[in-house]
């Protein structure tokens, strides 16, 4: 726009004509010139050519479109919705295309812009955009949580089911998707991805996360990888997680309802209600003895949504500081990775649970007071920490939520096929990555298995260095107990090897 002149607002007509002009072989920095605006407002009109000339004629030229005030967070908001669309096959949702804009005002160092409701309305306005315009077969929009819970729900359903439990025996169970290798500094790259199609299941995994209301129960968490036996997997004994698999790293129907019904034969008697999302992946499941399925409304909030963020911040803590540690070499295998989220699931707060539940608006609070969450996010954690300079706080945040919108479930309408051990396997559409992703093999490498002397001598270090180092016995005395053990084993396979 030109110094000290007026800001314009163009008539859908004058963009008419303006992308016209461009195509008779007018300069777009004459018409920009011209009319008062910047070369890249002009440039954004023509790059969306194919609407203002499907744009029907309106009566007189009184409909005016204004312009947005941060042009550059629009015209790149814009372009990011339309690589969703033509490449995922894919409508971005309210919060999805809100948060996004405020990446990109971030980035052009815009402090004060925000990407509240009503800038999405106008933003849609502006570029004709409505979800109904979504024919994708991959709609996506529908798996997406985008409200809080009906209050129809809360106010008539909700009293009644809740009625027959105590708060201990109400669980609520959900699934996350989790980006478990990738860096901070990969985080920009691996946002925009919302794998509908079973992308890089290669690099993600699908958790199911359980807990009643109360935050006394946390059930074992279910990993969902891509492949049947991860080579990590070898030779090793023990596990923290329930590990399933499936070409997609996806919930499917049949892994949830092997879950429940394996979670209805464990309580043995004890009843309790489970709240679940009503989606394709959660089936009903009939001739349940211990358990109450209670589907919440499509698309509203899941009352495990803060113990979710929680359980991510807690394992990126983890990966941040290995990735410190070893100078930016860090790239956790499978077991590793299962490793890690089970002890994040560990640290994971009853507080944060019980918060969870209430911020759903599950919670009466004349019952049940519940406090804040206890656990801050990422990047105030890393303040207490002299990280290097490029993990700044704005990175950190990306890093924390890089994968929160990832698909965790087939779409509604995807079609079935059947996986190598017979089981149904739920797939998306892209045939070309769907034949890329199919010819790739676990290439992780498990980690070398120390024998039973490296271990002892790593015991007699550590008991060296708490002794020096702690002021009390607790920590040599756990270390004895291990060393003892240690010891044993060694002694044990001097034994063998002389027989």
């Amino acid at each position: 726009m030109l110094p000290n002149k007026k800001r314009r607002a163009l008539t859908v007509e004058e963009k008419i004509g303006l992308v016209k002009e461009i195509e008779q072989g007018t300069k777009q920095c004459v018409i920009a010139h011209r009319l008062g605006l910047s070369q890249s407002t002009v440039n954004c009109i023509w790059k969306q050519k194919r609407k203002w000339l499907d744009t029907p004629p309106l009566n007189g030229n009184k409909i005016r479109m204004r312009r947005p005030q941060y042009e550059d967070v629009d015209h790149s908001t814009l372009l990011w919705f339309q690589e969703q669309m033509s490449m995922h096959h894919v409508q971005p949702t309210g919060p999805m295309i809100r948060k996004r804009a405020e990446l990109f005002a971030i980035q052009y160092g815009i402090k004060e812009f925000k990407a509240s409701n009503g800038w999405l309305s106008r933003w849609k306005q502006r570029h004709n955009i409505s979800h109904s315009q979504n024919n994708s077969s991959h709609d996506y929009e529908s798996a997406v949580v985008d409200e809080k819970i009906p209050d129809e729900f809360l106010e008539k359903v909700w009293p009644v089911v809740k009625a027959r439990y105590d708060p201990e025996q109400i669980y609520s169970a959900h699934e996350t998707g989790l980006f478990y290798k990738i860096s901070p500094n990969e985080a920009t790259r691996f946002q925009s991805e919302l794998c509908v199609n079973g992308e890089l299941s290669g690099e993600r995994v699908t958790v199911l996360v359980a807990a009643n209301m109360t935050g006394s129960m946390k059930r074992r968490l279910i990993v969902i990888g891509k492949f049947e036996t991860p080579v990590s997997f070898r030779n090793v004994k023990y596990v923290p997680v329930d590990y399933k698999s499936n070409k997609n790293a996806w919930m499917t129907p049949q892994i949830f309802e092997e879950e429940i019904r394996q979670w209805d034969c464990e309580l043995d008697g004890e009843k309790i209600l489970l709240l679940v999302g009503n989606c394709a992946s959660h089936p009903p499941i009939t001739n349940l003895q211990n358990i109450e399925l209670c589907y919440l409304p499509e698309r509203s909030q899941q009352p495990m949504g803060s113990v979710i963020k929680s359980l991510k911040s807690f394992y990126r803590r983890r990966f941040l500081m290995e990735y410190v540690e070893s100078m930016g070499h860090f790239r956790p295998n499978l077991l590793k990775a299962t490793q890690m989220i089970s002890r994040a699931w560990l640290e994971v707060s009853e507080n944060t649970v019980r918060q969870s539940f209430k911020n759903a608006g599950l919670v009466d609070d004349r019952l049940m007071v519940a406090q804040d969450e206890d656990f801050s996010p990422l990047a105030v954690w890393g303040e207490q920490f002299e990280l290097p300079f490029m993990y700044t706080p704005d990175v950190l945040q990306d890093y924390e939520n890089v994968d929160e919108a990832v698909a965790t479930t087939a779409p509604e309408n995807s079609p079935k096929a059947v996986n190598v051990n017979g089981s149904e396997d739920l797939r998306g559409g892209s045939p070309s990555r769907d034949k890329i992703e199919s010819s790739e093999e676990d290439t992780e490498q498990p980690e070398p298995v120390p024998t039973p002397q490296q271990a002892l001598e790593a015991a007699k270090v550590l008991h060296r260095f708490f002794t020096h180092h702690d002021e009390g016995p607790m920590s040599t005395e756990v270390i004895s107990v291990f060393e003892n053990k240690l010891r044993s084993l060694v002694w044990k396979t001097k034994d063998n090897d002389q027989n």
